[in-house]
Formats: C-alpha cells, sequence, structure tokens
C-alpha cells in the first residue's frame, strides 16, 4: 500500500509539474495578432439565409445582378448605361447607383485577408471569414438568377433546396461561427441592415474581439477577457474588473490611451484598448497579455481583480529571462520526479520476482496494479 502511495503521488506531481510547464511555455510563445493596417471589414448577406449554408460549407461569398461582372466598365462615362442595363434587366431595383457601387466594392474593393461578415437565417448564427480571391462561375447565367429568386421570393423552395445563382463569387476561409447572443448590440443592428454587401470598418473593433483576445491594428492594441459564467456578473464584480485590469495596463501606458468596451451580456466580453501602441509596447505587453488571457478562463470573475493584481504586481526584472529560467526548473524538476518512479517502478518488481522466488503464486501484473 505504501508503493502504492508513493506512486500516485509521483504521478499526481508530474501531472501538476507538466501543466505548470505548459503554462509557462503558452506565455513564452504568446503572440499578438497584428493586423495589417490596410485589411477591411465586410459583411455579405445570403438572401434570407438560403445561400448560407452552402457558403460557408463551400467555402466561397457571392453576390446578385449576375449581367454585371468583372468586365463591366465602372468608369464614370459609362454610370448611365449601366444605370439603364440595372433597371431594364431588375426591375424590382429603385436604386441602380447604389447596385452599381456594390458590384464595384465586391469585385474591387474587397480584398484578400479582409475579414467578412456572414449572417444566416433570421442573423441567429454568424460566421467570420477571411476573404479570398475572385472569382466567377460562368454557368450561373441571368436567366438562371432571376429563375431561383423568384421561387426564393414566391416562398416556393425551402433553404437547402436551391443553390446559389450567383456569377460574381470570392473564395473565404471561414473563421469562427457564433450564436447572436455572443456578439454586442452595436454589431447585431448593423449586422439586421438588409443590404446585399455593406462596409464594416467601423465595426472592426467588434469583429476582431470575436476572434482574437490579443490582437493589434492601426497602432491600436486590444485586450478581451471574456467572462464565461452564464448567470449575471453583479456591478460590483464588473467595475473591479474594470479597476484592476485598468491599473495593471498603467503600468506600461499612461491612463489616457486606455478605453474599455464592456458586453454587459453574460457571458461577455471585457475589451480594452490601447491606442496608439508603439512596438515596443505590444512587445512588451506579450507576456503580460498571455499571462492574463492564458489562465483567465478558469478565473471566476469575482477572483478577477484579485488574479489581475497578483501577476502585475511582480517586479518588472520578472520577465522572459525569469519564465525560461522557471520553466528550466520544472524540466529538471519533473525529470528528477520521473527518474525517483522509475526507481520505485523496479523496487515493485524486484519485490514481487522474490515473493514468487519463494514458492508464492503471485500475479505480477496484479501486484504492480495495486
Amino acid at each position: 500500500m505504501e508503493f502504492k502511495r508513493k506512486k500516485v503521488c509521483a504521478v499526481e506531481k508530474i501531472e501538476q509539474l507538466l501543466q505548470e510547464q505548459i503554462f509557462f511555455d503558452t506565455i513564452l510563445n504568446y503572440e499578438i495578432r497584428a493586423i495589417d493596417s490596410e485589411t477591411r471589414f465586410w459583411m455579405i448577406r445570403t438572401k434570407k439565409g438560403y445561400f448560407y449554408n452552402e457558403f460557408i460549407s463551400n467555402n466561397f461569398i457571392a453576390l446578385a445582378w449576375n449581367t454585371i461582372t468583372s468586365a463591366t466598365d465602372f468608369s464614370e462615362e459609362s454610370q448611365d448605361v449601366l444605370k439603364d442595363q440595372i433597371l431594364l434587366n431588375y426591375s424590382e431595383i429603385k436604386r441602380p447607383t447604389t447596385v452599381i457601387n456594390k458590384c464595384n466594392s465586391f469585385i474591387h474593393d474587397v480584398k484578400p485577408g479582409d475579414y467578412i461578415v456572414i449572417p444566416n437565417a433570421g442573423s441567429e448564427r454568424i460566421t467570420i471569414a477571411l476573404a479570398g480571391e475572385y472569382y466567377e462561375e460562368e454557368s450561373k447565367t441571368y436567366e438562371i438568377e432571376k429563375e431561383v429568386i423568384s421561387r426564393i421570393e414566391k416562398k416556393d423552395v425551402q433553404i437547402n433546396e436551391v443553390s446559389c445563382p450567383y456569377r460574381k463569387r470570392r473564395k473565404i476561409t471561414p473563421l469562427r461561427t457564433v450564436k447572436s447572443t455572443e456578439i454586442d448590440g452595436r454589431l447585431f443592428k448593423a449586422i439586421s441592415n438588409y443590404h446585399g454587401i455593406s462596409n464594416f470598418d467601423d465595426y472592426w473593433r467588434n469583429i476582431l474581439g470575436l476572434l482574437y483576445d490579443v490582437h493589434s491594428y492601426k497602432q491600436n492594441l486590444n485586450i478581451v477577457y471574456h467572462i464565461g459564467r452564464v448567470t449575471p456578473v453583479g456591478p460590483r464584480t464588473l467595475s473591479k474588473l474594470l479597476w484592476a485590469a485598468t491599473d495593471c495596463w498603467c503600468e506600461i501606458v499612461n491612463e489616457d490611451k486606455i478605453s474599455a468596451q464592456v458586453n454587459i451580456a453574460s457571458p461577455g466580453p471585457v475589451d480594452f484598448q490601447i491606442a496608439e501602441a508603439i512596438p515596443q509596447l505590444i512587445d512588451a505587453a506579450k507576456v503580460l497579455a498571455g499571462l492574463t488571457i492564458g489562465a483567465i478562463s478558469v478565473v471566476k470573475p469575482e477572483a478577477i481583480p484579485t488574479f489581475l493584481k497578483s501577476l502585475f504586481s511582480l517586479p518588472a526584472e520578472v520577465n522572459r529571462e525569469y519564465i525560461a529560467a522557471k520553466r528550466e526548473k520544472l524540466q529538471l524538476e519533473k525529470e528528477e520526479r520521473k527518474l525517483s518512479l522509475d526507481v520505485e517502478e523496479q523496487e515493485l518488481n524486484n519485490l514481487a520476482t522474490k515473493i514468487s522466488s519463494e514458492g508464492v503464486n503471485l500475479d505480477k501484473q496484479a501486484f504492480n496494479a495495486s
């Protein structure tokens, strides 16, 4: 029994050391997602959700008005001709200029690497994807488009019973799908507009916060703390969290550079933004962000202020070298424990062999398991 107790304790200690090492490895390898300053943000609708599943499953998005293609002349001199063409082919359109601008944006303004928000029927689910290359599906003619859209408008077909008839397409890489309850009201209200394509540059913070815990964009550094508790977070807890996190980040930046954006719903994010974050600040923030984001998910909301304070109260010399030394120490302790466990295993085997040699009928495997 004593051997068994020692064996269990040794295994538990090794598991603890491994968990600690994983934690420190995460901190050392933590990277802040840097978004190119030229990146833009868009929303593409899915015709009342009819094409949502097809878009996500087949990794593409598409836009209506098949008579307009990449070969279309969008110059100012051709605007009147284009307007007449649209009014002739799409009698339901009242503002042809809007259609022209949206087609031009889809073909020319959306770039690979841009972020696309794609809602399903009723915007109950929203997928965020990276835009890819533009292409055209030549088999999707104007006649096919008119037929399919007419059936949808008349409700002759159900979702998934027809495929997307649009010619203008872009490849996408889906990144994350969220429920509408996971996004803030400002972004949800924007998604509710009816336009086939909309520019969402004003909502970059809301979109990136759904994808990355820490990210930088246009000299802004954003740190998102996710509160996963379903029950409401009390106002005192929320205020303590805001105060503690602000106090921590003020150690490396002036407070007038910090702003906070809170989703009052629970679960929901608490998004801190540091404006005009220079590269040196981003480098310094990697370890701090890794410490907080890396472990915040296992901390109860009530404990977050104390947790943050304990992390950021570490002296300035606690840096990558310190963490690397700590990790090396953990590695040595793990190897020592493993060696100790091997010795104990050998002792158990020797004892089992000795008992068996004295004529005792012993199941060696059962003995080791004890």
